[in-house]
């Protein structure tokens, strides 16, 4: 079983290489990942494997930056810094209407992990900053 210390380094190795598989390895089945600023819910590795894919395609350079880690029990707080390239979809034989745009933001990931895997996870970042950087 791992501890939690390893799980967190892991997933943040997994992000940054954009291994979605990888990622959703950590998670225990049954598992749910929050996105805050959306107010939406994924559940099961299917479903966090497909959102993690659409994130990696949307910013195909993504990476971030542990800025510090708190542990509380079965939580882990990681206030983290997201920088990337926000790519708009292309529709096939359309032109891109915006050009790419670099984000950077301050978020913050609530993991809970039991028995070696995240039970659940949450996503805490200002919705209308990333917006305002993509606009």
């Amino acid at each position: 079983m791992q501890n939690a210390d390893t799980v967190v380094d892991a997933f943040y190795r997994a992000y940054n290489d954009h291994d979605a598989d990888a990622v959703v390895g950590l998670y225990a089945h049954g598992a749910r990942h929050e996105e805050i600023a959306f107010g939406s819910e994924r559940h099961g590795h299917e479903d966090l494997r497909k959102g993690l894919s659409g994130l990696f395609t949307m910013m195909p350079d993504v990476h971030w930056r542990e800025r510090e880690r708190i542990r509380s029990a079965a939580h882990v707080a990681v206030l983290y810094e997201m920088t990337g390239t926000f790519t708009p979809k292309l529709k096939e034989g359309v032109p891109p209407q915006a050009p790419p745009k670099s984000v950077s933001l301050i978020g913050l990931h609530v993991l809970e992990i039991a028995d070696g895997l995240i039970s659940v996870s949450r996503d805490y970042w200002d919705k209308a900053e990333f917006f305002a950087q993509i606009a």
